[in-house]
């Protein structure tokens, strides 16, 4: 979809580039541009800097980067059209035209496909059908008003009804199938969810993204059973229940592991409460806590092995996106589900009040299963202690749990002290080391310009040029008769070709531009060529150094396929180059 520049300029006007990215991270000013760290990759200095004078912004870790439309396109997960829409809407524009684009069209369909479902598994809970699934509900002591709250539903044991169903309301086999609702085998296509309770997931925007099922057959393959990645739902990128947590008044999240662990702490009060999606916290989901304006994260998961250690998990994955973090540990239940039944919300509160931090639950741990009273124990005690002091990067806090570490060693702090600088050490030495053996690695190749690697000279000189060309857009035919052999490599070609398309058909060069033709991180390589080659951007002596680069790789390329040539082949090549040269 194709839109005015004037409205999109007007759009940017009215969706102030700081104003916008403030609401999902804390921006500090340093003159006249502001920076904070990424949010698009963990990191514990910042390197992600806003310039308002442009209107842009870039990391300098990642290589992200773009104007106000790709910051929501990345952020939010949008396609272009989307993001334009979500601007227009806050700040209270109308869309030229209400026309979609294909992706756009396909995304409002998954919307709408899982709008109906979840609404059909609700009713079939109310319904005699669902009389399985509401005798488990009402049995884990959830009330009406929570079951409603949370939209659960029933999906009933019949393989082929919500399949009718959905067919009865216009949607294609292969639409279900894609929209995972249903399964595709030998030809064969039946309901994916059977016999379950269902907990639809919601993305921020309160649209239905995905379902949960759990089984009510004991023989079931899964106890519980997600809907696979589809184009609306990436569970590495969504949190259960964050659409409600997100308003909560409490300055901190609690993260759990189960839908049911989340809704019975809302029906209990605590409505910061949420929940990973059938796997460990990864580093995305880390990071969208982070943009959330919490102050911390209470970690609440199950009391069993496989709970602390996804315990510890969290810890370093919010710690590395700057969230700060606490541990809540029970005793008398292995979840908190499980607690408030037992003990009650006041209780529960109480936990929360008093879990310790992160650094306290670690060091607890590497005590068990040793008697200090033993030489060999403590030794080993502080074999692990070391280590894991290392590692905290507060020169304060490590010199505190050096102190108590010794404490507990019965050795002086002193000697604890020097085998932590030690390690530190050791550590940073092993980390140089994988970092340039990542940095030569064959396997580190460039995603967004493949052929940057091979070609690194050519690559560099495509790249001044660009920048050259969109801040002299009225050179871009000289540049073209210049270069008559093109560019190298397929990336910048696109790029360049994109510009002279542009500004063929009257139209100013904006990076904005760049967003109806490009991914988020191909628009972030443009805005990195911008940056990186500014201080080129109006000269004719480097722009010719680079032409020169490019017209030298390509006589070579020339100059390698004419030793292949038969004596006619050799006669029209150089009646060819000749009339480039004349152009």
């Amino acid at each position: 979809m194709a839109l005015p520049e004037g409205f999109l300029q007007e759009l940017r006007d009215s969706n102030e580039i700081v104003s916008v990215i403030e609401n999902y991270v804390e921006l500090k000013r340093s003159g006249s541009t502001y920076s904070c760290r990424c949010p698009f990759h963990s990191e514990r200095t910042p390197s992600f800097h806003v310039y308002p004078n442009t209107q842009s912004y870039y990391c300098f870790g990642c290589g992200a980067g773009g104007d106000v439309i790709t910051f929501i396109r990345t952020i939010e997960n949008l396609d272009y059209i989307e993001a334009v829409r979500f601007l227009a809407q806050r700040s209270g524009m109308a869309m030229p035209e209400d026309r979609d684009d294909d992706s756009t069209r396909r995304r409002r369909r998954l919307y709408e496909m899982n709008r109906e479902a979840g609404k059909f598994f609700h009713r079939q809970l109310f319904s005699p059908e669902g009389a399985d699934g509401w005798n488990y509900i009402t049995g884990r002591q959830l009330t009406e008003h929570t079951i409603r709250h949370f939209g659960l539903g029933y999906a009933v044991n019949d393989y082929h009804k919500l399949h009718y169903y959905m067919r009865n309301l216009g949607f294609s086999e292969d639409e279900l199938v894609e929209g995972s609702l249903l399964v595709r085998n030998n030809n064969r296509v039946y309901d994916k969810f059977v016999n379950r309770v269902m907990f639809p997931i919601f993305d921020t925007r309160g649209n239905i993204i995905a379902f949960g099922g759990r089984a009510l057959a004991s023989d079931a393959p899964a106890k519980y059973l997600n809907s696979s990645e589809t184009y609306v739902f990436q569970k590495r990128d969504n949190l259960f229940a964050l659409n409600y947590a997100k308003n909560s008044k409490a300055d901190y999240f609690i993260l759990c592991e189960g839908y049911m662990d989340v809704i019975s702490m809302h029906q209990a009060g605590f409505d910061s409460a949420v929940a990973t999606l059938g796997t460990a916290i990864t580093a995305t989901q880390a990071r969208l806590i982070g943009r959330m304006g919490k102050s911390e994260v209470i970690l609440s998961y199950d009391s069993d092995g496989p709970g602390q250690k996804a315990a510890s998990r969290g810890i370093n994955l919010l710690s590395e996106a700057g969230v700060k973090a606490r541990v809540l540990q029970m005793t008398g239940a292995k979840d908190p589900d499980e607690y408030i039944k037992k003990f009650g919300a006041q209780a529960f509160a109480h936990l929360i009040e008093s879990s310790g931090g992160a650094i306290d639950y670690e060091m607890g741990k590497l005590c068990v299963g040793l008697d200090l009273n033993k030489e060999e124990d403590r030794a080993a005690y502080l074999k692990k202690a070391v280590t894991f002091l290392a590692q905290i990067r507060s020169q304060l806090e490590r010199a505190v749990y050096v102190s108590k570490a010794a404490e507990t060693a019965r050795v002086p702090s002193e000697t604890v002290r020097y085998a932590v600088e030690s390690e530190i050490a050791r550590q940073k030495k092993k980390s140089d080391r994988d970092e340039y053996r990542t940095l030569i690695s064959p396997r580190n190749t460039d995603k967004v310009n493949p052929e940057a690697a091979r070609l690194p000279r050519e690559e560099k000189a495509e790249r001044g040029i660009i920048c050259f060309a969109f801040h002299n857009p009225e050179k871009l035919a000289v540049l073209r008769r210049k270069l008559p052999g093109g560019f190298a490599t397929d990336f910048n070609r696109r790029v360049f070709e994109f510009m002279e398309q542009k500004h063929n058909s009257g139209e100013n060069l904006t990076g904005g531009m760049f967003n109806e033709a490009f991914t988020t991180e191909e628009v972030g390589r443009i805005y990195g060529t911008l940056n990186d080659f500014s201080q080129f951007a109006n000269s004719e002596e480097a722009v010719n150094d680079y032409i020169k680069v490019l017209n030298e790789y390509h006589d070579n390329i020339n100059q390698i396929e004419a030793g292949s040539m038969t004596e006619d082949d050799l006669l029209s090549l150089a009646q060819k180059l000749k009339e480039k040269k004349s152009k």
